[in-house]
């Protein structure tokens, strides 16, 4: 039998962990390049913009009050007597800033806490949306208030608490 000579096996082993090491250090090399053979490559931006969202609020003019027709400077001080009709106008503007912002606008008034007076208001009813094209467009609020010639002494002192006109602008499903 023959024997394989100690110089041969080493050599044998050397060339065989070369081999190792350099096939290491081809992968190491193909990893560290992105794992590919491709020597072309290229890459590019997509032409993006930026997007905005609308505007849905509600501003409240200034109002003014009035009874029997003239102006009534300081409405905290004004006290109402039988035969007297006091009127609250004032605008409110709608911002409505979307492609296809739809919108309702309504109105609502506390009941009064007596039989006393009859009150009478233009609010917004809700039936008509608006869109875009109202925006700014202003939209008119009244109250009128009226304590009849033939109220009863039960009728004084009384106060309505006018301050909680509710006004709401509600997003609504626009319909292609």
């Amino acid at each position: 039998m023959s024997q394989s000579s100690p110089h041969a096996s080493r050599t044998s082993r050397a060339s065989a962990t070369k081999a190792l090491v350099a096939a290491g250090l081809g992968v190491v090399l193909l990893a560290g390049a992105g794992g590919t053979f491709a020597i072309w490559s290229d890459d590019a931006t997509v032409a993006g913009e930026t997007i905005t969202d609308g505007e849905l609020k509600l501003a409240v003019e200034e109002g003014s009050w009035s009874v029997n027709g003239e102006p009534v400077a300081d409405i905290s001080t004004f006290r109402m007597v039988p035969g007297d009709t006091l009127v609250y106008e004032t605008n409110v503007v709608p911002t409505i800033v979307g492609d296809n912002l739809r919108a309702t606008l309504t109105g609502t008034m506390p009941e009064a806490n007596g039989s006393f007076w009859e009150v009478t208001t233009t609010l917004p009813d809700g039936n008509t949306p608006l869109t875009a094209a109202d925006n700014g467009t202003e939209v008119p609020v009244k109250v009128e208030v009226s304590l009849p010639e033939g109220s009863e002494n039960e009728s004084q002192t009384e106060s309505l608490n006018l301050g909680e006109i509710t006004l709401n602008l509600v997003q609504v499903t626009s319909t292609p």
